[in-house]
């Protein structure tokens, strides 16, 4: 596939890893464009800018780091997009220093699967691993992510299959390529940052619709919520931002858990996002 960096086209692997384009420490962004806009671009170049001074980058000279600009992102990403044939993307931005201490930016993009209607969500043996540093960064290699994304590959390759990953002490974290949350029935509940969660875009932005809403919010440090009535699949490359997830089983497919009671707090909240990131999103190509 075609790649972008730092001003240059480089044909890369199909479906590189972030190792494989920036071994070794870096940041980046991953994103739905659909129809040439990017829905809440500012939720995750604000996450970006927040790591660039881990690696000494200052994120204002950055050539697509520094903002959503059409002008600069446009003709890369249509570039891109023509070869693959592609409209609709999933779009990853890396950002690096180079030895000279400035920074190196890839960009590339792969077709975006639909969204599926709802998620079943797996048990993972692969623990999350520690932060290289709190509020942890969507950072490079990346390698404890893949590690449970191929884990779960084994037994549920389906695009409505997650894995949840624990942390040392077995409090629910995240899943493998997005972030949870859960309504107990009197509160929404958001796994603690303690965990090694990371700070997910589609996850902030539900919390802040669910604030909106008068709505008690907490952080927790907890097993897999199993008298959760309903628990939310949160990821930003999803057309509204989360589905509902509709069941948690074992590697073998044993239930464990699926929805109780009433779902009408749930999907008033999951309206309440999509309604909320539909009027924060950004042209681009």
């Amino acid at each position: 596939m075609l790649a972008w960096c730092s001003g240059d086209y480089l044909n890369v692997p199909d479906g590189a890893e972030v190792a494989t384009l920036q071994p070794g420490l870096c940041v980046f962004e991953t994103f739905a464009l659909r129809d040439g806009k990017v829905a809440c671009l500012g939720d995750h170049l604000a996450r970006l800018a927040v790591a660039c001074p881990r690696l000494g980058l200052d994120p204002r000279r950055l050539h697509l780091g520094a903002g959503p600009s059409a002008e600069a992102w446009g003709p890369i990403l249509r570039k891109l997009l023509a070869p693959a044939g592609l409209t609709d993307a999933i779009v990853r931005l890396i950002v690096a220093a180079r030895p000279d201490a400035l920074a190196r930016e890839w960009l590339s993009v792969r077709a975006l699967p639909p969204t599926p209607p709802a998620m079943d969500l797996f048990t993972l043996q692969t623990r999350r691993d520690v932060p290289e540093w709190l509020p942890r960064p969507k950072s490079g290699p990346w390698l404890n992510s893949a590690t449970a994304w191929r884990e779960l590959k084994t037994f549920a390759d389906r695009s409505d299959a997650e894995g949840v990953q624990w942390d040392a002490a077995g409090h629910v974290s995240e899943a493998t390529r997005s972030s949870l949350a859960w309504w107990d029935g009197a509160r929404w509940c958001f796994p603690a940052i303690s965990t090694g969660r990371l700070g997910g875009t589609a996850a902030a932005q539900f919390r802040s619709v669910v604030a909106q809403a008068g709505r008690p919010c907490v952080d927790v440090a907890v097993p897999f919520p199993v008298d959760a009535q309903s628990v939310v699949v949160l990821r930003s490359t999803f057309t509204e931002g989360a589905v509902l997830a509709r069941s948690w089983q074992s590697p073998r497919g044993d239930v464990r858990w699926s929805p109780a009671g009433d779902q009408a707090e749930a999907f008033a909240r999951l309206a309440d996002l999509a309604a909320w990131r539909a009027q924060r999103s950004v042209s681009l190509a």
